[in-house]
């Protein structure tokens, strides 16, 4: 074992069992194979195989399926662990034994366990927790075998930590990922609380009840999915959203219509371009369920993920799902396949063949509608030379263009106010609300991440704001502390070049002009103070004497 000296006290922190006593009842005995801890048999594993279980479950069975079955894993796995604690220290007080769960997770090489608050009372049955994880397996594996993910990927740990905690309360206690590494977070983090302590209709809780509790195998999700679910709760972020959701609503105002007419023509390949986090797959899944409804089967793909070899079985798999059930009602599939321009050169010619050839209309199975996104433009990707033009083609029949949030100022503060609401809900806080100052200050951000960076600014801030509105300080203070913006200082800047811009581009801009009003507006600033203007300039006492004499000289003359 490889500790740093500053390192050594980590076994020893918390309740016990500590770390150190974990270790010292951990044997492996070399003879037989075997790796116990105190006389409880474990095994030793590849991180890798957990990522290749999920990506086999998924292509298997879809997502939804697979989050049910690896969550439920997790869960039962938390179960056994808390007996197996309370069965191998008997004498151990109860609050050890239940914050055990997340040294215990440690030891395992799971997550390194950082407590934000938790507090628990058995007696009354009171639980509430949040915690920060560090290194999670789960969202590091997936980030290697993948890219960002549009949706929090610890699964079967969220799950764990479910086990846990309902043993010892009796009752279920429900955690969320609120954020994660996978889906480009700094670092994971998850909230607990008793089921009846989140919203009455939670849909996350309906699910635990409905699927993670069932006893034997976990059905399928009938007739809505996780994914639908999540969709209607309107959770923020990549896949989060729906129509239902106000934020949505916003979002997908400048092209509401566009897709209400493309929904109404089933079957036709469509193409969704736009910035990162402009709203591709929240378009997408409008179309599919203005076209379908929401319990059909709605998956989503990236492209750099799929294999050359795989894509044409995914799609097949898919196709099976949309079987026609009796009496000739008709079940669609969409699959959304994202960043079209990643897609291998096998996989292109497959979904060629498949666009040309097709399937509709046949009596036994529909063609599944196949959605591709890109952030790049039609333009841009018919210049790419590797991607095939039959299938750049098929695609550009009906193409949509999500704008950037830059784009549209006057829509940033509705759409904050809207995820603010969203987020109040998931950390059970009253919504606050944005000042007028906010509004003005946020409409000038350039937002390069567009949703994605719009909603990491008001979770920042909800978790900051300790009163019933977010003023533009509370976000420059995020902002600073976070950096996932430009400064206030660099925000100005780009805003005064967009002016000299669109002076420039007119002919209405002179330079003597311009350096007058800067002088003489820093002179007011400074009360009239040479040196202390001079110092706001970044020029000397007397360079800025010179200048302002220049001017004052011109002025007269």
């Amino acid at each position: 074992m490889r500790l740093a000296v500053n390192q050594e006290s980590l076994l020893d922190r918390g309740g016990n069992p500590t770390i150190r006593e974990f270790l010292s009842k951990l044997i492996y005995n070399p003879v037989d194979g075997t790796i116990k801890l105190n006389e409880r048999r474990l095994i030793m594993q590849r991180a890798t195989t957990r990522g290749a279980l999920r990506d086999e479950l998924i292509r298997q069975y879809g997502r939804d399926d697979a989050f049910i079955i690896l969550t439920r894993l997790g869960y039962l796995a938390g179960q056994e662990d808390a007996e197996f604690i309370r069965q191998a220290w008997p004498a151990l007080d109860q609050g050890d034994a239940f914050t055990a769960g997340t040294r215990l997770h440690a030891l395992k090489g799971e997550v390194r366990v950082e407590t934000v608050h938790n507090d628990f009372d058995f007696r009354k049955g009171k639980f509430s927790a949040e915690f920060f994880w560090n290194d999670s397996v789960e969202a590091t594996e997936y980030l290697d075998r993948h890219n960002i993910a549009h949706e929090s990927m610890c699964w079967t740990q969220v799950g764990y930590a479910a086990g846990y905690a309902s043993y010892f309360f009796g009752k279920l206690i429900v955690y969320k990922e609120v954020q994660c590494i996978a889906r480009g977070d700094k670092r994971c983090r998850v909230v607990g609380r008793t089921a009846e302590a989140w919203d009455k209709d939670d849909e996350t809780v309906r699910l635990y009840r409905r699927h993670i509790l069932a006893e034997g195998k976990p059905s399928a999700l009938q007739p809505q999915s996780m994914r639908t679910m999540a969709l209607r709760r309107g959770e923020v972020g990549g896949a989060g959203l729906h129509v239902e959701d106000p934020v949505a609503t916003i979002l997908l105002e400048p092209v509401r219509q566009r897709l209400d007419q493309i929904a109404q023509l089933v079957d036709i390949p469509i193409l969704i371009t736009g910035p990162c986090g402009s709203g591709k797959c929240v378009a997408a899944r409008h179309i599919h369920d203005a076209a379908h409804g929401a319990s059909a089967s709605f998956e989503r793909f990236s492209c750099s993920a799929i294999t050359d070899d795989n894509l044409y079985d995914v799609i097949r798999a898919q196709q099976r799902r949309g079987r026609r059930p009796a009496r000739g009602a008709e079940t669609a599939t969409t699959i959304v396949l994202e960043d079209i321009e990643r897609l291998g050169d096998a996989a292109q010619r497959q979904i060629t063949g498949m666009l040309s050839v097709g399937t509709a209309g046949s009596h036994d199975t529909l063609r599944p509608r196949l959605i591709a996104t890109s952030t790049l433009s039609p333009h841009e990707l018919a210049g790419l030379p590797h991607l095939r033009k039959d299938l750049f083609y098929q695609f550009m029949a009906l193409p949509v263009a999500m704008p950037a949030l830059s784009s549209r100022p006057r829509d940033v503060a509705r759409l904050a106010g809207a995820i603010l609401g969203r987020l109040a809900t998931v950390y059970g806080k009253a919504a606050p609300s944005l000042a007028e100052d906010a509004k003005a200050w946020i409409a000038t951000l350039p937002l390069p991440g567009n949703l994605l960076e719009l909603e990491a600014l008001m979770r920042g801030a909800i978790l900051s704001a300790n009163q019933n509105s977010v003023t533009a300080a509370t976000l420059e203070t995020v902002v600073q502390r976070m950096g996932i913006l430009p400064s206030q200082a660099r925000v100005q800047y780009e805003a005064l070049t967009a002016v000299l811009e669109r002076e420039l581009e007119q002919g209405s801009f002179f330079i003597d002009d311009f350096n007058r009003q800067i002088y003489q507006m820093t002179i007011r600033r400074a009360e009239g103070n040479v040196a202390l203007a001079a110092r706001m300039l970044g020029l000397s006492r007397a360079q800025f004497a010179y200048r302002l004499g220049q001017i004052s000289n011109a002025g007269s003359g």
